[in-house]
């Protein structure tokens, strides 16, 4: 009979070993806490003494996006003096009116020639200095649309609209708003090659673009350094969208503007010397999740712009200036801000 096995006791941490883990996770658990506390200090603390550090570039080249109203002719006299005075007292030279969006064919959803052409008169007299842009939304399937630029009748279409609007409606140009357009996109290429070669040199091609993002996350979150220099070949100017970023801090969003302005003026630079940069930048306040208000707003986007435009790498040169989003929704002290951040050179 042989002799009964006794199991082996499982062997149990020593004293010692639980000790250590207390402590290592006591030091993980500090850590933890004191990131938590600074970036909660940080989130209150920083918007108190954030200052922009380089000089306002304010050359009264900036730019403006209006609503709809004004193409379908709902204003008053008063309406247009009151513009016409806020496009003058903010340096504004290049006015966005939206003409709404073109359709999956990529025509127009509003034709409104005759007030539009009683806008655009009035403008031109009241206002010669204003370049007259027609800001005209085009949604892809990844945006609020199904326009797809890959058809060649779909871009036919918006450069007849885009000859409409110019020629028939007094337009000095069209802003194309093609969201999203993905880096590389080989049809909104096309379709500005379309339209300069429609318009003529003599009207003007604005495009709202993207965030620009490094070549490794380029795609659908922006564009990469190759796609603005080559879009800026193709058009007088350029607007960067900066907002809807999803930066949830200040410190956050004005980084992201500061590199946005040094990295697109040096794209742009690179590309064509002659294009114009326009950093836009966001007054509305209804918060999405993309957009963070208390972030994303006048205040922090110019202490970006400042910043970024000062450093060794960007190049002032082709920065025009800004472009507020948008006239209705930005309020009285909204305009205090952008004056006081953003004050006409002498």
């Amino acid at each position: 009979m042989q002799p009964t096995k006794i199991p082996a006791r499982k062997k149990q941490p020593s004293k010692r070993k639980h000790q250590r883990l207390i402590r290592w996770f006591a030091w993980i658990g500090l850590i933890v806490l004191v990131a938590v506390v600074g970036l909660l200090l940080d989130f209150f603390l920083y918007p108190r003494y954030a200052l922009p550090t380089g000089p306002s570039r304010n050359q009264g080249e900036n730019g403006l996006w209006l609503r709809y109203t004004w193409y379908f002719g709902r204003y008053t006299p008063q309406n247009e003096q009151a513009m016409v005075q806020r496009l003058q007292s903010a340096g504004v030279r290049y006015a966005y009116f939206h003409v709404l969006s073109v359709d999956g064919t990529g025509v127009l959803k509003y034709h409104k020639k005759d007030t539009a052409d009683k806008l655009t008169s009035y403008m031109h007299k009241a206002s010669p200095r204003t370049k007259l842009y027609a800001w005209v939304y085009a949604g892809n399937r990844e945006g609020l649309g199904q326009v797809d630029l890959t058809n060649p009748q779909t871009r036919r279409n918006m450069t007849k609209e885009a000859v409409w609007l110019t020629k028939d409606c007094g337009f000095d140009g069209v802003q194309w708003d093609y969201e999203s357009c993905d880096s590389n996109d080989a049809g909104f290429v096309q379709l500005l090659r379309a339209t300069r070669a429609a318009i003529g040199s003599k009207k003007l091609i604005s495009v709202a673009s993207p965030l620009r993002m490094p070549d490794a996350v380029s795609g659908r979150l922006g564009w990469s350094d190759a796609y603005f220099e080559k879009i800026s070949k193709l058009c007088n100017q350029i607007c960067v969208m900066g907002y809807d970023s999803g930066m949830v801090t200040p410190r956050s969003y004005v980084a992201l503007m500061r590199m946005e302005t040094i990295c697109v003026t040096a794209d742009v630079n690179r590309g064509n010397p002659k294009c114009r940069v326009l950093m836009g930048i966001p007054s509305y306040g209804d918060g999405t999740r993309s957009h963070n208000p208390y972030s994303e707003n006048i205040r922090f986007a110019l202490t970006g712009v400042r910043n970024g435009a000062a450093n060794k790498a960007a190049r002032p040169g082709v920065l025009a200036g800004v472009a507020v989003f948008a006239d209705y929704t930005t309020n009285y002290g909204e305009w205090l801000q952008y004056q006081a951040l953003w004050p006409r050179k002498a």
